[in-house]
C-alpha cells in the first residue's frame, strides 16, 4: 500500500497502477488522517471532530465503524487488535486500540514521510556549507510535490492545519534551494523565478530580499532598487509598516554599490557599506576555569536540550550562590558550540559594580559580534532588539546570559531563529515560560568536593592530610565557587597542610574576612532583591543564630505582620539566601539559611540600608 499526500490524494494497493482512493468524502477524510498519523494511535474524538467538528450525528459511533469497515474492506487490512496489530509485519494493518485507530505502515510508503527528512537532511547540508548537496536533495524533495497538500480532500480542522503545516514546509524547502542556488551563483537563472514570485508575494521580505539581490549580482541596480521601493509601498500599504531593519540594510547596500554583496548571498551577511566578504563569526565564550567534578548529569541535560532537534532551545540553570552556576553554563556552552556554526554570543547582565548592565549596551555588543558597525546601532533598544532578532532570524547562534536577576531582562534579548539556544543562569530562581530544560544545582557531596580540591592540589599534600583535606570540604559546604578558592589559596602557599589552611580560614571567617570568596557573589545575589528584602534580609542575619527561622519569630524581629514577613521570606527562598522546609502543624513554612551564608561568620551590612528603621520601613 503506498499513499500520497503532498497533491491529490492518491492510494495505490498491491500491485495496481491507478489509485483507488475512496471517493466518499468522509471515507478519504479519514483515510487521509490515518495515513498522517501512520503508525501513531489517532484518538476516535479526533476522527469524530474532523468529520463533524462541533455537530456529530447522534449515531456518530456507528457511522465511525462503517467508515473502518469501508476501508479495511477495500484495501484488505483486515482488523487486529492491540498486540496482536503489532505483531503483524507483514503489510499494512489498520488495527483498533483503546480509543482509537492505528494504520501501520513503513515510513517510506507516505510521500510526506520521506519528504521531511530530505529537508532535514539538505538543512544540514546548507549549514555545513556543501550547498550543491543541500540543492539536490531539496530538488529530490520537491519532486514530490504534485500540488498543494491534500488538495482535493474536503478538510475539517485538523486535515486543514497540517495541510498548511505541509505547505508551509514546501515553501520553506523552496527557499532553502534559492539560498543554495545563490551560493552556487545562479542568478541569471533564478531571476525569471524570482520576479514571479515577487509579484505573487508582495509582502514576503524573504522573496524580495532573494529578487533585489539576484537583480544586483546581474549587474541591474537600477532594477534592484525599484524591486526595494514596490516591497516598501506593498509592506506599507498591507501592513503599516516600515520594512525590516534587514532590507532596509541590504538597500543602504545596494544604493552604495557594497561588492561585498557580490560575494555572500545572504543580505544579513553583507549590509554595511564598509563589511568585509566574509563576516566575521563571534567567539565570546569566556574560558572554563575548571574541570566540573559532581555535575555530570546537570551538565548532560544542559548539553542534550541545546542539541536537541526541537526549535528554540531554552536552558535555565538555577541554583544558590557559589554552587557553580556560571561555570555549568560556560562547560555547557563549550560543549554544544559545533551545533551553533554562526557564533556565540556572551554577556553577564550586572557589571563589576553590580549595577544591571543597560539593554541597550548587551544588544549593541551582541550587533557588533554579528558585524553590524557603529552607525547601524546608534538605535534606542526596542530597534535594536528588533534589529537583533532580524539579524538572528536566519542564524544558529548560541546566546549565553549570566547574573540574569528578573525575567524582565530576557525578553529584549532572546534571539529569534528556529536554530538558535539560549543559555540562562540567574541570581533567583527563574521561570521561564520557552524554556526547554530547567537544571537545578545543589550543594556538592562531601566525595565530590574531596574530588576538586584533589584536582586543584599535589596529591602528596592529600595523601599526607586526608583529614585536613576533609576539614577544609566541610568548611566550603560543598559550593564549588569556595571550594575553588580554596584550591587557590593552596596553590598560592604550598607550605601550609591542609589542616593549616583550614586552621586559617577559621580564623580568617571570625575576623570578619571573607576567605572563601562568598561576599562578592552575596553582592550580586541582593542585587536581586526589593529593598525591603534586601533590609529584612540585613536584620534577619544579624539574629542569625537562630538554626531556622520561624515566620513568628522573624515577624517579631522585622516588627510586620505574619503575612508580609511570610512574603519577603519566600523572596528570599527564590533568590537561594534562605531554604524553605516543609510546613509545620500550624500551615507556615520554617526557613534555614542556604549553607553558603555560615561561612560570614560576621554581621552583612547591604550598602544604603543600614540608616533605615523598623518598622516603618517595611509596611506590615
Amino acid at each position: 500500500m503506498r499513499v500520497n499526500l503532498l497533491g491529490p490524494f492518491e492510494v495505490y494497493a498491491g500491485d495496481a497502477c491507478a489509485s483507488t482512493a475512496p471517493a466518499a468524502q468522509k471515507v478519504r477524510q479519514i483515510l487521509a488522517l490515518l495515513a498522517l498519523n501512520a503508525n501513531r494511535v489517532v484518538r476516535s474524538g479526533q476522527l469524530v471532530e474532523e468529520l463533524w467538528e462541533d455537530n456529530p450525528p447522534t449515531s456518530v459511533s456507528t457511522a465511525l465503524q462503517t467508515y473502518i469497515c469501508q476501508i479495511r474492506k477495500k484495501f484488505g487490512l483486515g482488523s487486529p487488535r492491540g498486540d496482536a496489530a503489532r505483531r503483524l509485519g507483514a503489510g499494512p494493518t489498520l488495527s483498533t486500540v483503546d480509543g482509537g485507530y492505528q494504520l501501520t505502515l513503513p515510513d517510506d510508503r507516505v510521500d510526506a514521510f520521506r519528504f521531511e527528512p530530505l529537508i532535514s537532511r539538505a538543512r544540514q547540508e546548507f549549514h555545513a556549507g556543501d550547498f550543491l548537496r543541500a540543492r539536490n536533495s531539496v530538488v529530490t524533495a520537491m519532486a514530490l510535490w504534485r500540488d498543494s497538500a491534500l488538495v482535493d480532500v474536503r478538510k475539517g480542522s485538523i486535515l486543514e492545519s497540517e495541510a498548511l503545516r505541509l505547505n508551509e514546509l514546501h515553501n520553506s524547502a523552496r527557499h532553502l534551494r534559492i539560498d543554495a542556488d545563490l551560493h552556487l551563483g545562479r542568478h541569471h537563472e533564478l531571476l525569471s523565478e524570482l520576479t514571479s514570485l515577487a509579484r505573487l508575494e508582495p509582502t514576503n521580505e524573504g522573496v524580495q530580499r532573494h529578487l533585489m539581490l539576484a537583480l544586483y549580482r546581474t549587474d541591474r541596480r537600477a532594477d534592484a532598487l525599484r524591486a526595494y521601493q514596490r516591497a516598501r509601498t506593498s509592506i506599507a500599504d498591507e501592513l503599516g509598516l516600515d520594512p525590516s531593519p534587514e532590507l532596509q540594510a541590504l538597500h543602504t547596500a545596494i544604493l552604495n554599490s557594497d561588492d561585498s554583496l557580490l560575494g555572500a548571498p545572504e543580505p544579513l551577511r553583507a549590509v554595511t557599506t564598509t563589511a568585509s566578504p566574509t563576516t566575521r563569526v563571534p567567539r565570546d565564550l569566556p574560558p572554563a576555569r575548571a574541570r566540573l567534578a559532581g555535575r555530570r548529569g546537570q551538565l548532560a541535560r544542559a548539553v542534550g536540550a541545546l542539541t536537541a532537534p526541537a526549535a528554540g532551545r531554552v536552558v535555565v540553570v538555577n541554583g544558590p550562590l557559589a554552587s557553580g552556576k556560571s561555570e555549568l553554563c560556560v562547560h555547557a556552552a563549550q560543549e554544544v558550540s559545533a551545533h551553533y556554526p554562526d557564533g556565540q554570543l556572551f554577556a553577564r547582565l550586572l557589571d563589576g559594580d553590580n549595577r544591571p548592565v543597560d539593554h541597550a549596551t548587551v544588544l549593541r555588543s551582541f550587533l557588533r559580534g554579528l558585524g553590524a558597525h557603529d552607525d547601524q546601532l546608534n538605535r534606542d533598544v526596542t530597534d535594536l532588539s528588533l534589529m537583533f532578532r532580524a539579524w538572528t532570524a536566519d542564524r544558529r547562534v548560541l546566546v549565553v546570559l549570566d547574573d540574569v536577576t528578573t525575567p524582565d531582562d530576557l525578553a529584549p534579548l532572546l534571539p529569534s531563529g528556529k536554530g538558535c539556544g539560549t543559555l540562562i543562569s540567574g541570581r533567583r530562581r527563574l521561570f521561564v515560560a520557552s524554556s526547554t530544560e530547567q537544571v537545578e544545582l545543589d550543594r556538592l557531596p562531601l566525595d565530590d568536593s574531596l574530588q576538586v580540591l584533589g584536582s586543584a592540589v599535589a596529591d602528596h599534600r592529600i595523601t599526607m592530610d586526608p583529614e585536613g583535606v576533609r576539614q577544609l570540604a566541610e568548611l566550603c559546604h560543598g559550593l564549588p565557587g569556595a571550594l575553588l578558592a580554596v584550591a587557590s589559596k593552596l596553590r598560592l602557599r604550598p607550605h601550609w597542610t591542609a589542616r593549616q589552611a583550614a586552621h586559617r580560614i577559621g580564623e580568617s571567617s571570625e575576623a570578619g574576612e571573607d576567605p572563601l570568596g562568598i561576599r562578592s557573589s552575596l553582592e550580586r545575589s541582593l542585587t536581586a532583591l526589593s529593598a525591603d528584602a534586601r533590609f529584612a534580609f540585613d536584620t534577619l542575619m544579624a539574629a542569625r543564630g537562630l538554626r531556622g527561622l520561624g515566620v513568628q519569630a522573624a515577624a517579631s524581629l522585622l516588627g510586620t505582620g505574619a503575612y508580609r514577613t511570610e512574603e519577603l521570606l519566600e523572596e528570599l527562598v527564590e533568590t537561594h539566601l534562605l531554604r524553605a522546609s516543609l510546613p509545620s502543624t500550624g500551615g507556615r513554612f520554617s526557613y534555614t539559611w542556604e549553607p553558603a551564608l555560615a561561612v560570614l561568620r560576621t554581621r552583612h551590612t547591604t550598602p544604603g540600608v543600614t540608616a533605615r528603621v523598623f518598622p516603618q520601613a517595611i509596611p506590615a
